[in-house]
Order: C-alpha cells, then structure tokens, then sequence
C-alpha cells in the first residue's frame, strides 16, 4: 500500500501524486469505445488540462496526438519529439510568429476567424506552399452555447469561410471541421445534435463547393465521475458511460456516410477525461480550529495550487483510523479569505501533521496554479511497474526572482 505520509517526507508536503496507470486505462478504454463503433478514430490529448510533461509524454507513447492551444503548449509537444503532423492547434489567438513554425512543420491548424486565414495564406505563399486546415464552428447547442470561439453555423458565417478558403485564399485547402461545445457535459445527446449541425454543413460544402471533408474534429468536454461542479450534489452528479458518448456521435457518422471509404478521420479532444482521476493532491493539517461552532482544519495546500476548490467538490480521505466523524471546512494557508477547499464536508478527526488526500486534482490544476504566497509543490509519479519517479521538482525562490530585473 502506498505510503502518503513517506512520499511527503521524502519530496515535501503539499504533493502532487499522478497514478500512469489510470492514465492508460482512460486513454485505452475511449479509444476502444469509439473504435469498436468508428475504426478511423483518433485520440487527441488536450495539453491545457495538464502539461506535466510525463502525463504528455505518456499519452504520446500510447498513440495518443497533441492538441495544444499555443505556442508555448506546441513547444511542449516538440521538445518530447512529436511531429507535426500529429500536433492539432486550436483557440482564437495564433501569433504569426507561432503560425510560422506551425505551418512549416505541417501541423494541423483549426482556424478561428478570417483574420487567421489571412495570416495563413500570407505565409504559405512566403513558404511557397498549400496548407490544409481545419475551421471551428459553433452553434446553438445546450444551455450556453460557446459562441466566442470560431464561425457561427446559423448566420451562415461558418459556410461563408468555407466559400472565402475556396475562392479567396489560394494558399489554403478545408479539410476539417472542429467543434467544442463545452465543458463537463453530462448530455451525450448536445454531441449527437453537434454531429448534425457538422453533417449539413459538410453536405452544403460538397454539394456547392465540391469540397470533401478528411476529419471532423468533436474536441471534449468529456466529465469525470468522482468530482462535480460546486452547484451539484455528489448524490445528484450523474455521468453517463462512454459508451453513450461513442453512440451519439458515432451513431449518425455511421448513418451518413455509408462507404467505409468515404468516412473522415474522427478526432476527440479529452483533457480532463484522461488525467483528472489520476491526479491526487497530499496536504499537511498545520493548524485545527473552532469557528462558529464549525470544527476547521488548514492544511498546508491553497487555491494558488488547487484552483479547481473554487468550482468543484473533491473527495477527500484521511489516515488517522478514527471513525468518529463531524462537519468540517478546510482552509488553506494562505492570507485571503476565499482560501477554502472545501465547506461542510463529513471527515475523521485530525490533528496536526495528519495527511489529507485530495482526490481528482489532475485538471486545470497544476496548469491553472500559481505562486501566490506560497512556492509550487513537486509532482511524482507512479509508474506501470509501482516504481515512484519525481515529475516535477518544487519551486524554488531562485525560479521566481530569475525572471525579474532589478534596476
């Protein structure tokens, strides 16, 4: 059994914890749920959830693509190896000097508004080559449609870029359409309805450009089960099987395209699918307190590093032994009011030194953390073979002031 009380001796308390095998064990069962539906499926790990460069690398190794959402992401990818043509680049901001490189090493480009393809065509001529792209679209579907990000279907805006690549921009060949309609959706029906909306626009873009399309992109949004959004109740947090999801979506492509060879390559984007459950944060009770009749404990971990505390619930474990339980609120250290990880959770009694083990911490935690008061913990990993490695070094006050000028 893994000892959570030596790890944090040995590499510092708070810690981050990243079990690989749960890793494969998402990354397999996705792709094999889709698969069994959809052969041409690929899986394609969105570096924002978490770009511990262990947890990419470990992807890749399973055939997983990049998908990356900036230069600083796309050089993540790069340095572990990985060739263009298997990195996607998505979100609205696309730097020339980024799409540069990007173009000359041939990846795939989803594009977000006519501003970029005008910057693409731009370069592919300096280039003295055709780059093939992607477009986002976006459409009303569910709740809050993510209208920012790429061309609307509705207003025809999304068909309008097609005509514009075709006749505008001699540089640039469509080959995909991309999609993301959220985050934590608990409805595979909104990617069914997704898949209608792109299936008529690729119909209306062969039908009047003559243009046939190579990939449709479905990006995330996929949930976990173990941790919901702070509006929910554990109890109430229900999230349905991937098998569902590989049925909506699957379902009417196999409907549409009825030669196997016509199909296009289907492309999911998962982040927080694959490494949330596989991420645990141990924290050290410093301090045990009454407030308001309300028994507190402040534990050495803060929403500089579990930024996710201030819209999700996580599951919480102790090792004390004690059975006795009561209402707890845990804090952070650091000094601001809004330090709170969790409120009105049932735990054991603690005291000082005792461990807390936050589960669920593998999205948008460590990428969304900061030093706010308090230095970044290390990450350690376990590997295949229960071989405990170091991920990530803690941060030093050397890391911080290097950057600055002092004048």
């Amino acid at each position: 059994m893994l000892d959570i009380k030596e790890l944090t001796k040995k590499y510092g308390s708070p810690l981050f914890i990243v079990n690989e095998q749960k890793i494969i064990s998402q990354y397999s069962l996705i792709k094999n749920k889709f698969s069994q539906l959809y052969p041409k499926t690929e899986i394609a790990y969105a570096y924002k959830a978490n770009y511990l460069l262990d947890i990419c690398n470990l992807i890749n190794r399973q055939g997983g693509l990049a998908e990356v959402i900036s230069g600083f992401e796309y050089q993540i990818a790069k340095s572990l190896g990985i060739e263009g043509k298997k990195i996607i680049v998505n979100g609205p901001y696309k730097p020339e000097e980024e799409l540069v490189q990007m173009i000359a090493d041939s990846c795939i480009i989803n594009v977000d508004n006519l501003e970029e393809l005008e910057k693409i065509d731009d370069i592919a001529k300096k280039q003295e080559k055709t780059v093939d792209v992607g477009i986002r679209i976006n459409a009303k579907i569910g709740k809050l449609p993510w209208y920012r990000f790429g061309f609307n279907v509705e207003n025809e805006e999304a068909f309008n870029a097609t005509k514009a690549i075709k006749y505008k921009f001699a540089n640039i060949n469509l080959k995909g359409i991309h999609i993301h309609i959220g985050t934590n959706i608990t409805q595979p029906d909104l990617y069914r309805k997704s898949v209608l909306v792109i299936l008529d626009l690729i119909k209306k873009i062969k039908d009047e450009l003559g243009i046939k399309i190579d990939y449709i992109d479905m990006g995330g949004g996929y949930p976990t089960r173990d941790a919901c959004p702070a509006d929910y109740d554990m109890k109430d947090w229900n999230v349905p099987d991937i098998e569902e999801y590989a049925e909506a979506i699957c379902g009417p492509l196999n409907d549409f395209y009825s030669n196997d060879n016509e199909k296009p390559r289907l492309i999911l984007e998962p982040g927080r699918y694959l490494v949330d459950e596989a991420v645990s944060l141990a924290a050290s009770v410093i301090a045990v307190k009454s407030i308001r009749g309300i028994r507190s404990i402040f534990v050495d971990a803060g929403v500089n590093i579990l930024p996710s505390a201030y819209y999700r619930k996580h599951k919480i474990d102790t090792f004390t032994g004690h059975k006795e339980k009561e209402l707890t609120d845990i804090y952070g250290p650091l000094c601001m009011n809004v330090d709170l990880l969790e409120a009105g959770v049932i735990l054991p009694k603690v005291k000082e030194k005792d461990i807390l083990l936050i589960h669920n911490t593998g999205a948008y935690d460590l990428s969304h953390s900061m030093q706010f008061s308090r230095l970044r913990p290390a990450v350690v990993s376990i590997r295949e073979d229960g071989k405990i490695v170091l991920s990530r070094r803690k941060e030093t006050v050397e890391d911080i002031i290097q950057l600055d000028k002092l004048r």
